[in-house]
């Protein structure tokens, strides 16, 4: 029986669709259940070529936004640093990452058809032994937490996914070495934050596993998900880009504002351009009769 073709709910019948023509069944599991998964390059439909175009572009935004020069990223000494803020019009492989088919399947699984793309980061990750004494936390030991904290979002207990974190890898992520992301299997389930005495990841009782993945995947959690990361050894960045979806009636520290800053600079042709962006930057939301019939995935 494929319940999808009965068109009960479409808004919901759609994604699945999408999920099973991308192969991303396991991956719903795992979202749905362990709270976290890895989309690898295949599914996502991105080769070697466009890894290197979006690894560039991640660094050079990098580089304009903070008025650096970052160099090699395979030698580079920089330490840990975020940049967030609006790149869709700094170059298109932005928007292909944003509108990815393959990776919004999932999005709108966990979050709905409405689902808004709240912040997109760049993170660069150096050598621990690079750290400024005063970023011991960021660098060396960053503690267990969830990204429900940074709206206030309260945990429940799993069964509704609010925030939902996208982090493209743009290098590759295989040890110890490249400070990957622990993250706490079926954390999210747990219906509480981390508490304070055990959000030492070197002295928890969770069990944690810690983030493999090719460059060009997408590492996808749940806002609940108890997560962390190891301090880099290796010479050289990890790069990465971190996009954060919610739910569209989820608002950030200022109610009523929009998270990425200076929407107003992204011209009327690049959103004709690009609909599903506008779409999924809440540009272009829904409009819900006052009785509307019954789906929760519209």
């Amino acid at each position: 029986m494929n319940i999808a073709e009965r068109s009960t709910i479409p808004s919901l019948d759609s994604i699945m669709s999408d999920i099973e023509r991308y192969g991303l069944a396991r991956n719903a599991v795992e979202l749905l259940t362990y709270g976290f998964t890895v989309v690898s390059p295949g599914p996502l439909g991105v080769d070697d070529a466009w890894v290197e175009r979006f690894r560039d572009a991640a660094l050079a935004a990098y580089e304009k936004g903070n008025n650096v020069s970052v160099g090699d990223y395979r030698t580079a000494t920089i330490t840990a640093d975020l940049s967030a803020g609006l790149l869709y019009d700094e170059d298109d492989v932005f928007i292909e990452a944003a509108i990815n088919p393959a990776k919004l399947a999932l999005v709108r699984l966990m979050l709905g058809q409405r689902a808004v793309l709240r912040t997109n980061t760049i993170i660069l990750k150096g050598p621990a032994d690079h750290a400024p004494a005063d970023d011991y936390y960021f660098y060396q030991n960053l503690p267990l937490h969830t990204d429900n904290e940074v709206e206030g979002i309260p945990m429940g207990a799993g069964q509704i996914c609010h925030r939902l974190n996208c982090t493209w890898i743009c290098t590759d992520q295989v040890d110890e070495a490249d400070g990957p992301t622990l993250l706490v299997p079926a954390s999210h389930h747990i219906g509480h934050s981390v508490w304070p005495h055990d959000s030492d990841v070197t002295d928890t009782p969770y069990p944690v596993v810690r983030l493999e993945a090719k460059a060009g995947s997408v590492a996808m959690w749940q806002g609940g998900t108890f997560h962390s990361a190891l301090p880099r050894t290796r010479t050289g960045l990890r790069v990465s880009l971190s996009e954060n979806y919610t739910r569209h009636y989820i608002h950030g520290p200022h109610a009523g504002s929009h998270y990425i800053p200076n929407l107003g600079r992204l011209s009327p042709e690049l959103l004709d351009r690009h609909p599903e962006l506008k779409r999924v930057l809440g540009l272009s939301r829904k409009q819900v009769a006052l009785n509307p019939p019954f789906d929760p995935y519209a």
